[in-house]
């Protein structure tokens, strides 16, 4: 009997900690191995509609890094091909898909250069596929939580970039007060780590110890200013990307701007849970729009979708009616 499987002697790395192209990354330290391990299958480019095309052995994590080797579904009509091309050369990359966050941080403590997205730090794959290039689109563009409810990118980029520009807000603030222009935020640390040195030391110079705690009082102010602004632009952030998403409208918008004024997290906790909005007008309008683009010929799509999106879309959800009208153009063409 013929062989229904190959196992590929060589090891990919499946992800690490690095950004990715999009801005976050996935921390490897909170990778759910097991999770993976009930049902490790992959795809040729993410393609779920063209079946399973391979599975993964010897799964493993060392020094950051997520390892393992493909076995090749023989069975699947692309099965071959694929082996050939992973064992030719053209197949060197992975890219693990469906991701489900468990947990995620927005701590500036946790970024790295470039990285404009929230850190994963807690997380796994639903299946991962050899791909030409890593960082496919369809494979980390879009995340999961628990639920299985779709997350929003962009709301995590929203909020990474406004607690950046905060940060950098109070961090000049400081130096302003005390002239310390294009210092870190190191040496801004060691500069209030003086002050407070200065003023505990009782007797010395008595004026000057006044003075600093003068200027103590005055940063703690503008400090607790500037916090009190950075949550407001969260909660304003949060409520816009919910208004434009149509997850809620703008008299709902006011009501939550009230009651979440000082509980960002709260906010995002209720908006990630809760679904656009869509009226029974469009759902209407969809299904007859639906119906006709069914009725549609090849030529149909291409003058109506110079993009091909939907072309796309009929080949994953209706594959039949798809060959039914790629039959009927290319045929037709050929015997003409």
């Amino acid at each position: 009997m013929l062989d229904k499987f190959r196992k590929i002697d060589k090891q990919y790395v499946l992800s690490d900690s690095s950004v990715n192209e999009y801005g976050f990354r996935l921390l490897t330290e909170g990778y759910q191995l097991e999770a993976f391990q009930k049902n490790p299958i992959g795809y040729y480019m993410h393609r779920r509609e063209d079946g399973v095309v391979l599975k993964w052995e010897d799964l493993e994590i060392v020094d950051d890094k997520i390892w393992g080797s493909p076995v090749i579904n023989l069975s699947n009509e692309r099965g071959q091909q694929t082996c050939d091309e992973v064992e030719n050369g053209f197949l060197n990359a992975v890219s693990v898909g469906h991701i489900v966050v468990l947990e995620y941080s927005t701590e500036p403590e946790l970024m790295l250069p470039g990285q404009t997205g929230p850190t994963i730090t807690k997380w796994y794959n639903k299946e991962c596929s050899l791909v030409d290039i890593p960082g496919n689109c369809n494979a980390l563009t879009q995340l999961y939580d628990a639920q299985e409810n779709e997350i929003n990118l962009a709301n995590f980029t929203n909020h990474t970039v406004i607690a950046n520009l905060i940060k950098q807000d109070i961090v000049a603030a400081i130096c302003d007060e005390l002239n310390l222009s294009g210092a870190d935020d190191t040496s801004v640390l060691h500069a209030i780590k003086g002050i407070g040195m200065k003023i505990s030391k009782s007797g010395e110079l008595e004026a000057e110890n006044k003075n600093l705690l003068d200027d103590k009082i005055l940063l703690q102010q503008e400090l607790s200013e500037l916090r009190s602004q950075h949550i407001q632009y969260e909660v304003a952030a949060l409520l816009d990307a919910a208004l434009e998403g149509r997850k809620i409208t703008r008299e709902l918008k006011e009501k939550l701007s009230a009651d979440y004024a000082n509980n960002p997290e709260g906010l995002q906790s209720l908006l990630s849970a809760m679904p656009a909005y869509i009226s029974i007008v469009e759902n209407l309008r969809n299904t007859e729009r639906e119906k006709a683009e069914m009725q549609w010929g090849w030529d149909d799509f291409e003058e109506q979708d110079p993009s091909g999106r939907k072309l796309k879309e009929l080949k994953a959800n209706h594959p039949e009616r798809y060959k039914e009208i790629f039959k009927n153009k290319f045929e037709a063409e050929l015997k003409s």
